[in-house]
């Protein structure tokens, strides 16, 4: 048997070992996790209620491709202005000062969505999706930078991945939360608007009180203890510093991250505009089934962002990119079989949802790492941008549909997905070219056409 000495040894090795995050960061990721699940929400309610939509303004393919576009291309135009705004108001635990009205922004305007007096023509949902997603691109912005900034630096990539499970995640318990609401009010689709975005009051107005100069210096207390880098200092938050934008741009890891998740983006609004109809005018299924049937893959969606998120922070941002890119050129063309039985369905679905958003927090990781401190807001706000131009894919969509056949035709769908497989492949390429490694054992060392000094790597 051990000895006394040496049990209290081994206690005290084992105490002495750091923790994986301090509590603070722990409970704002859970605070920030339920506010961007509601804001994710807020823009995902039209792709589950499409099926209905298209048959209640009487829309082709190609009309809603574009209207799907223009929403959702909405969702970045101000975001660089509006995560400029927000580093001016406030870093850290002060970033709720900025990030509350934003979150007023696009719960009121959803609410009004739901509103039949002012959406009995489809130019009136467009505006008020269009004034949503503005609002929505804004806080999708603040809500990343403010989780970057309450964990520290070395936990990054699973802090952002944690955080980003809250688009499939939240999405799919609203998924199923509208399917079973279309089924109460007999299919009504402006009811989710109206009645799912509340839930949002009572969430902020806790995170509100969360958000505290006392328990940000806690925070930064514990992280210093247990030898990890916070993101900023107290003494930043209210230094009103705001990033240059042109100088932001040069970096190519912020530039090229910007335009894979453009590329991401693109493929994964395509698919939500896919999805649903391609179940419900090729597969067969009535729309509530289609809306609750179609939000499958997000239970690995979630999974692969914290999976995928944590391991970037030991192998690197640019391996772990180069991965998922790879591994959804493969899934999304397998999507062409979902519709022929519920095993395929589900099948693809989880196979392709371990990276369908893994994507996206990993290459914010990338491009926090790279951006100054004070300018991680600013940083989001060029990559949200960006990424939300991507949102045009409905538009080839649509057209590619249309030219097949119609709602109703098989070839148009499977010639989109061709298209979507080859976003990602140019992303691939993207990543594997120019780009630098940020963290791990290759960070500085790995081969690129571009340099290291220029991705801000010493």
């Amino acid at each position: 048997m051990k000895s006394t000495a040496v049990r209290q040894e081994e206690s005290v090795k084992w105490s002495a070992k750091p923790k994986f995050a301090p509590s603070m960061s722990w409970m704002a990721l859970g605070f920030l996790w339920l506010i961007f699940a509601m804001n994710a929400t807020s823009r995902e309610i039209m792709f589950r209620v499409m099926p209905a939509i298209v048959d209640d303004y009487q829309l082709s393919a190609d009309v809603v491709g574009e209207m799907v576009s223009l929403i959702m291309v909405s969702t970045g135009i101000l975001s660089i202005f509006g995560a400029s705004w927000s580093d001016k108001r406030g870093l850290g635990w002060a970033r709720k000062y900025s990030g509350v009205w934003i979150a007023l922004g696009y719960t009121t305007f959803s609410i009004l969505t739901g509103v039949s007096a002012f959406t009995s023509v489809v130019v009136g949902f467009v505006i008020f999706q269009v004034i949503k997603n503005m609002f929505g691109g804004i806080g999708e912005s603040i809500e990343v930078s403010t989780v970057a900034e309450w964990w520290p630096r070395e936990r990054r990539g699973f802090a952002l991945g944690a955080h980003h499970s809250a688009y499939p995640w939240g999405t799919l318990l609203s998924g199923l939360l509208i399917s079973f609401i279309l089924v109460q009010f007999d299919g009504e689709w402006r009811m989710p608007f109206l009645l799912i975005p509340l839930l949002i009051i009572p969430i902020y107005i806790a995170y509100w009180f969360f958000s505290s100069k006392n328990n940000y210096q806690k925070y930064e207390k514990d992280a210093i203890q247990m030898n990890y880098t916070p993101t900023i200092d107290t003494e930043e938050i209210s230094a009103h510093k705001k990033g240059a934008v042109k100088e932001l741009l040069k970096n190519p890891n912020i530039l090229v991250g910007t335009l894979c998740v453009l590329l991401g983006q693109a493929a994964f609004t395509g698919l939500n505009f896919w999805l649903a109809p391609y179940l419900a005018f090729v597969g067969h299924f009535n729309y509530a089934a289609a809306a609750g049937w179609s939000v499958i893959f997000t239970i690995t969606g979630g999974i692969g962002q914290i999976f995928w998120g944590n391991i970037s922070d030991k192998i690197g941002r640019r391996k772990t990119l180069l991965i998922a890119f790879a591994w959804l050129s493969v899934a999304l063309v397998l999507f062409q079989f979902s519709a022929q039985n519920l095993v395929w369905l589900v099948g693809v679905q989880l196979f392709a949802g371990i990276c369908t958003n893994a994507i996206f927090p990993v290459t914010f990781s990338l491009i926090t790492d790279s951006a100054k401190s004070g300018s991680t807001g600013t940083a989001m706000g060029i990559s949200m941008t960006g990424m939300y131009l991507g949102a045009v894919s409905p538009i080839v969509l649509g057209f590619l549909i249309n030219q097949g056949g119609g709602w109703n035709s098989y070839s148009g769908y499977i010639t989109g997905l061709y298209f979507l497989a080859s976003c990602m492949v140019i992303a691939f390429l993207f990543i594997l070219f120019f780009t630098r490694e940020t963290v791990g054992k290759k960070r500085g060392k790995d081969w690129s056409l571009v340099k290291k000094e220029s991705c801000g790597i010493e």
